[in-house]
């Protein structure tokens, strides 16, 4: 990877240097500028023209900032940024330069380097030397760039219905929080995301300090509350488990999908990834109700309902009990069907097998019990210490979860908030059903929200302040375990905007200072160390804080609590089960604007523009159900129309319902794309719920998937076997290989230096699917829309088809992926109308444009 910079944009000197040559940079003019901003002489961060500020500099400066001459006097406090007029040294045009930031996940950062084309950014990759990556990246990162150029991003700041100035809002929102001081803030609440930002926790604290009585909840709809809580009911406190699937002989996964889209699913994927190289090779045990990602990368998958996966894992503690002599989980047994027992024992006997090399893990929408049973499990197993270590979470504010939001939600019904700030992602469409919160939020006479696009909830707020996006704003997170990184922006901001930062210190009557100077303020005190500039510069370019990971803690599982909380757990719901799931793509919701991931196909389902109610062959069968069939679901007297489909290896009885779609206010790609499941969710059983309802419409709607058909049919398309078996497949598998056909003449490489060769190793390859979008993002693929994906002429130069071998009720997977390799002898070159694909002289295939249907 090229050497990581400083951003040429987005800086507090609006130049940026040569790291190692300051002095060839920091002007007389500008050190003069700085001086009087810090003086005060220009408070809303109008900073006086270099001393060189000629014609042409007015003119360059003009031009960037006519898109936002309507909004002059809504200006944040924000660093100097211009385009230069003298080309900095290293810089040079159509050539990228390589910057590190980090980006959020949940709350955590995720490490990323971002490609820049003269100062705008244009690619987001991992970095290599933050833990959350190591050089990988996920949908999210990837599409980050897409939200950053979105057209319909919200600008500046409405209030009342019109327009006004930043510096405006900073006044009233002082005597907004002067006439809180009164009553020590008892009418004041804020509803946030989930964070890990040092800076963003000083500044809440000062909030609360100013306010003791006001409260902070954050808010996370796919959020890891059932673990923190399942660590509270094992340990006391709300630890946070820090796996390593490197040293993990053997896995097993009770509804998790750590190589899919929970937790540090790229750092997972890539230790999961290094121990399919060979003997020893891991061997991975998963037991869910729908097929995710990580259930298709199974040895052995049991398909079960969801509520019955606490069951099988009281059956496997009981069979490491009885069997295997660990008398701390004897009290934890339960009696399971004859299959069930058979495959509890042959997983406990495994486990056993690599004690202290093994590994359990529990998935986000399983109850508390579970993840204290499984903390209970890793513990007597031997793992803590080796597999896995217990830190302290570093979320400043973990999420209070359904019960904080349904606390709010009761006091906004009794008129006891006045004002309520919200910078967690649109709670009007993800908060659970039976709140009611969207006509909550009316009541609070000042509603103050904190959003980059229109949403459900932006339409309720009386003052709506435009959100900066990740890569033009400052700021600061931590990794899960405790890595801090600084958050650059990249570019100058493309809308007027600020950010929580901005935000919440205005409370503190800070507004006024700007992001990059609470960040920076905020580290500098922390280090208190001399020469503060020169190691600021420093983590700017690493793009990591060295040192700063959070210490493991020892932690002693309480094996009373956890019997007490597994035993009282709930028994499973009777009736059709509902089964809500975060979906891969859009997430909560919060992406469903992005067209790329809208056009992607689901990693599973190869399903694209929208969602399904998910069933398995055996309960369409009993409903007399098929593909694109439209469906009333019901469930505790509320309602959502949705389309069926028939997925292989889901559990039957129960139907997936993914999150995310359906929204009412969204950009024009999530415009009618799928249905809102989270209309039937509950406080009470916001993921697994029983009782749900079923019945036919009698209408239907085309799934617009870009695979129909799972089967090889006998064809040796993707072959799978046996670390055992693979000495006796290799013969068979050169025959397959054989000779390439070509009408092209045969290229001598013994007279040629280079020789183009890839190879994916399908034993890595899990199916997720970013490659895909990678390879859109990094060549610009345009987008067809559902109706031209219908007609199979969705425009991916990469793709991956997953094939089942099996039967429908109990298949393996393996993927397929398919990829325009530029190979010398690529079958497009012969029939190609537009000799878009032409031959080079080294015998490559070259893709000159794309103009593939």
């Amino acid at each position: 990877m090229p050497s990581l910079g400083l951003p040429i944009y987005g800086q507090h000197d609006g130049r940026r240097p040569d790291p190692a040559t300051p002095e060839r940079w920091r002007s007389l003019a500008e050190a003069e500028g700085r001086a009087a901003v810090e003086a005060g002489q220009y408070p809303d961060g109008d900073e006086p023209a270099p001393a060189t500020f000629g014609r042409r500099g007015f003119v360059q400066l003009l031009s960037a900032s006519a898109a936002l001459a309507g909004l002059a006097g809504c200006k944040p406090p924000r660093e100097k940024v211009v385009g230069y007029v003298k080309r900095p040294e290293g810089v040079t045009p159509s050539l990228p330069g390589y910057y590190a930031t980090a980006l959020s996940q949940g709350g955590h950062a995720v490490g990323v380097v971002v490609e820049t084309h003269e100062g705008r950014p244009t690619k987001i990759e991992g970095h290599r030397d933050h833990p959350a990556s190591l050089g990988g990246s996920g949908l999210a990162e990837q599409a980050a760039i897409l939200e950053l150029y979105q057209p319909d991003r919200l600008s500046g700041v409405r209030r009342r219905g019109g327009h006004m100035a930043w510096s405006a809002l900073l006044t009233e929102l002082s005597a907004l929080a002067k006439a809180h001081e009164a009553d020590g803030g008892a009418r004041l609440r804020f509803l946030c995301e989930p964070t890990s930002s040092p800076a963003l926790a000083a500044l809440r604290q000062k909030v609360l300090a100013r306010f003791p009585r006001a409260r902070i909840d954050t808010w996370d709809a796919i959020g890891d509350d059932a673990a923190r809580e399942g660590a509270r009911l094992a340990f006391g406190r709300p630890l946070e488990a820090d796996q390593d699937l490197t040293t993990a002989d053997v896995i097993l996964a009770l509804d998790a999908d750590p190589l899919g889209g929970e937790g540090e699913h790229l750092r997972h994927a890539r230790a999961f990834a290094a121990r399919r190289e060979g003997a020893p090779m891991n061997r991975l045990y998963v037991a869910e109700p729908g097929y995710s990602v990580t259930g298709g990368a199974a040895d052995h998958r049991f398909r079960m309902r969801g509520a019955e996966v606490l069951a099988f894992a009281r059956g496997v503690a009981g069979a490491l009990a009885s069997r295997h002599g660990l008398a701390a989980l004897a009290p934890l047994g339960a009696p399971l069907a004859a299959e069930r027992a058979r495959q509890a024992e042959a997983v406990a006997k495994d486990l056993v097998r690599a004690r202290g090399r093994g590994l359990v893990l529990a998935g986000r929408r399983q109850p508390p019990a579970l993840h204290a049973l499984v903390a209970l499990m890793n513990e007597a197993l031997g793992h803590v210490g080796r597999t896995l270590v217990w830190r302290e979470p570093a979320l400043v504010d973990p999420a209070t979860g359904p019960a904080g939001l349904a606390r709010l939600a009761q006091e906004l019904a009794a008129g006891q908030v006045t004002t309520l700030v919200i910078t967690a992602w649109n709670p009007a469409y993800t908060a659970p059903a039976d709140l009611g919160l969207a006509g909550l939020l009316g009541k609070a006479p000042e509603l103050l929200y904190l959003a980059a696009q229109e949403d459900e909830t932006s339409g309720l707020a009386g003052t709506v302040i435009a959100a900066a996006h990740p890569l033009e704003a400052w700021g600061d997170l931590r990794a899960r375990n405790g890595l801090a990184s600084v958050v650059q922006p990249l570019i100058a901001p493309l809308r007027e905007s600020v950010t929580e930062l901005d935000l919440t210190a205005a409370f503190v009557e800070q507004g006024h200072l700007g992001a990059w100077r609470h960040v920076r303020d905020a580290w500098q005190a922390q280090t208190g160390q001399a020469g503060f500039d020169r190691t600021w510069e420093s983590w700017l370019s690493a793009g990591v804080l060295h040192a700063t990971e959070l210490r493991a803690v020892p932690a002693e599982v309480s094996a009373a609590a956890v019997v007490a909380a597994v035993v009282a757990a709930a028994a499973p719901p009777a009736g059709l089960e509902a089964l809500f799931a975060a979906d891969e793509k859009v997430l909560d919701g919060r992406l469903a604007g992005n067209a790329w991931l809208q056009e992607l196909p689901h990693p599973i389902s190869k399903l694209t523009w929208g969602n399904a109610a998910l069933v398995s062959p055996a309960t369409a069968r009993r409903l007399g159900l098929e593909d694109g069939d439209g469906v009333k679901l019901t469930l505790r007297g509320r309602s959502v129309e949705a389309t069926a489909m028939v997925q292989p290896g889901h559990a039957d009885e129960a139907i997936t319902l993914p999150l995310g779609y359906g929204r009412r206010v969204v950009g024009p790609a999530g415009q009618g794309a799928g249905f809102d499941a989270t209309a039937l969710r509950t406080v009470g059983a916001p993921w697994i719920d029983g009782g749900l309802a079923l019945v036919k419409t009698g209408k239907r709607q085309d799934l617009a998937r870009t695979q129909e058909h799972f089967s090889m049919e006998g064809r040796d398309i993707a072959l799978e076997v046996t670390l055992e078996g693979l000495p006796h497949a290799a013969h068979k598998l050169e025959e397959l290989r054989g000779d390439q056909a070509s009408i092209l003449p045969a290229v001598d490489y013994s007279k040629e230096q280079y020789r183009w060769g890839m190879a994916i190793d399908l034993t890595k390859c899990t199916g997720c699917g970013i490659c895909t979008l990678a390879c859109q993002a990094e060549n610009n693929i345009p987008v067809v829309g559902k109706e031209q994906v219908l007609q199979s002429r969705e425009m991916h130069w990469l793709r991956v088809d997953r094939y089942y071998e099996g039967t429908p009720e109990e298949p393996t997977s393996i993927s397929q992926p398919l990829a325009c390799v530029h190979c010398e002898s690529a079958p497009c070159e012969y029939v190609c109308p537009v000799n878009a694909t032409v031959h080079s002289d080294e015998g490559l295939n070259e893709m000159v444009y794309n103009r593939c249907v």
